[in-house]
């Protein structure tokens, strides 16, 4: 009998069984509870040139769960999983409750401004199955906030819209394993060859410095040195040296400090 080398084959069937991970069976990692806020809701009936009436549902409540697929820093791709959602139609007199599941993905993408884009594949009351694509649009609350309008688009003038508000539960910062409790939230997108949009988020108000270093920790530009309440803030670096030069490409460090905390991201500049 052929002796069979195991040591080369179980790899491969390990790296087989995860290369295409489906909504059902994702690589999960960092799995997050998101729950539905105040102001979501379903909206059917004519949009655009039509003007038959558009009903809207009382208010969407449940959760998702959010899982973050690999491990790369820099990837800002999700998938939505286990959503189990209700809702209810019609008056007082004469409502119903619909049951809503499915699974979905989002995605952010980062310029001058961050966009998102949504999916949904979801079953109503286990029967109707429908696709729902909010198209890339610009994300208004800072993630990991989620506030979007996703379409199923039925014909030209009907379609059914899912208004999705949507916060995590528990810990924010482990919707993004590359964030936790940093004072840098985000510096994306990276690399970029356009600007790169810079996240703090001070946990007290106080003065804050923020400046951006080259691989030899000379300083390249100053984007931020006064005094800021807590919270998020949102600065952006548009490539330019501290004398309004182009600062060129390559590899530099955006360095954060607010009172005894010191953050340092690594960024990378294209062409």
């Amino acid at each position: 009998m052929r002796n069979v080398n195991w040591s080369s084959i179980v790899p491969a069937i390990v790296m087989l069984a995860i290369g295409n991970p489906g909504p059902s069976r994702a690589q999960v990692l960092d799995p997050i509870q998101y729950h539905l806020k105040s102001g979501s809701d379903l909206e059917y009936g004519c949009f655009g040139p039509c003007l038959c009436p558009i009903a809207i549902s009382g208010p969407l409540e449940g959760s998702f769960t959010f899982y973050r697929p690999g491990t790369d820093p820099n990837s800002r791709h999700y998938e939505l999983l286990n959503i189990q959602w209700t809702y209810t139609m019609g008056d007082s007199s004469a409502s119903r409750t619909a049951h809503v599941t499915g699974h979905g993905t989002y995605d952010l993408a980062g310029g001058d401004t961050l966009t998102q884009r949504m999916t949904l594949d979801l079953t109503t009351d286990g029967t109707l199955q429908q696709h729902f694509d909010s198209g890339w649009v610009p994300a208004r609350p800072i993630f990991p906030v989620i506030d979007v309008k996703t379409h199923a688009r039925v014909n030209v003038c009907i379609d059914s819209v899912f208004h999705v508000i949507a916060s995590p539960g528990g810990n924010v910062a482990s919707v993004d394993p590359s964030t936790p409790n940093r004072l840098i939230r985000m510096a994306g997108p990276n690399p970029s060859s356009a600007s790169i949009d810079v996240v703090l988020a001070l946990l007290a108000p106080g003065h804050a410095r923020v400046e951006v270093l080259d691989l030899r920790g000379r300083l390249v530009a100053q984007l931020l040195d006064r005094n800021l309440p807590a919270g998020e803030q949102r600065l952006q670096w548009n490539g330019r040296d501290a004398h309004g030069g182009n600062a060129g490409a390559g590899v530099f460090w955006i360095r954060a400090q607010a009172g005894a905390r010191i953050d340092v991201r690594r960024v990378v500049r294209l062409r």
